[in-house]
């Protein structure tokens, strides 16, 4: 019988990429699972890896950066590849993306991905996984079905100040939703933040780009301008007018907001050309220019059908 959201095992995408991008050598047992497991026990052992953080992460402060609200989490970056391999890529602050580690084999139904830093410690402690039969799961359990609806989805962070990463998606007709999310793994019913989302062949954000601490989004349009959405902190206008940020992106054909990948403290951006070529764009924290120039960390990432964050 083909596997569901409701009948499979994840593993817990977010505990084990935070593990990894720590450097912290943890062990999830196979039976651990984002469908099956309780909220009791996914919050304990996010708080087990949050205290190992604590102590191998690198330093910010020594870095010269203040752990405050408006630091960015640390994520790293994930892939899937077209057997349904699931790879890690830790952040490092000299070479971006560490070696990488394969993390499972069984990923070939997750359509996407997005981890979620609910507490805001700067680490993940959820991953929302959207299934290719449309079910969606948290790390604290299986929330629902119907999310073939959306030829988007992604958590770009909190965007209203509640506890919880949110979550958007953008349908056939190009209109965007908006759902709350709760630090439980559950979420609100949606509602519209408008139309038009249709005139964008790429949609990603993952926290501040522009210093305020409210997550932006980055939107590339069909002849290759990027546009940048600043997030406002009103869940019912969650973002600004658009401004435009830079041209000639269309030469990638992935775009992945990743959050801090560099240890300063600001959300960076991950973009791959056809090829497999990656490049990283470090986060500058200014709106005007959101992005230093891009720099190459990478080849033959063309084998991954999905990268996140």
């Amino acid at each position: 019988m083909p596997s569901t959201a409701k009948n499979r095992s994840f593993r817990p995408l977010a505990q084990l990429a935070f593990a990894v991008a720590v450097t912290a050598v943890v062990t999830v047992a196979a039976g651990t699972a984002i469908a099956d497991a309780g909220a009791t026990t996914a919050s304990a052992r996010a708080r087990q890896l949050t205290q190992a953080a604590q102590q191998t992460a690198p330093s910010r402060a020594r870095n010269g950066i203040a752990a405050t609200s408006q630091t960015a989490a640390v994520f790293g970056m994930l892939g899937i590849d077209k057997t349904g391999a699931l790879y890690s890529y830790a952040p490092d602050s000299a070479d971006i993306l560490a070696p990488r580690e394969q993390l499972a084999t069984d990923y070939a139904d997750v359509r996407t991905a997005s981890n979620a830093d609910d507490d805001g410690d700067g680490v993940a402690d959820n991953t929302w996984v959207w299934t290719t039969n449309g079910g969606l799961s948290s790390s604290y359990g299986y929330v629902g079905g119907g999310w073939n609806i959306y030829d988007t989805v992604f958590s770009p962070g909190n965007l209203a100040g509640a506890p919880g990463y949110d979550v958007l998606g953008r349908d056939a007709d190009g209109v965007l939703w908006f759902y709350y999310g709760y630090s439980d793994g559950t979420l609100t019913a949606r509602h519209k933040v408008g139309q038009g989302w249709n005139q964008y062949t790429q949609l990603t954000g993952k926290g501040d780009l522009t210093g305020d601490q409210w997550p932006d989004l980055v939107a590339r349009d069909t002849s290759g301008i990027l546009w940048l959405y600043k997030g406002t902190g009103n869940g019912n206008a969650p973002f600004e007018t658009r401004t435009r940020i830079g041209s000639g992106w269309n030469q990638f054909d992935a775009l992945v907001a990743t959050s801090d990948m560099d240890f300063d403290g600001k959300a960076d951006l991950i973009a791959r050309q056809p090829n497999g070529d990656l490049y990283f764009y470090k986060g500058t924290g200014n709106a005007t220019a959101p992005f230093a120039a891009m720099r190459q960390v990478g080849h033959g990432y063309q084998t991954y059908r999905v990268m996140f964050s």
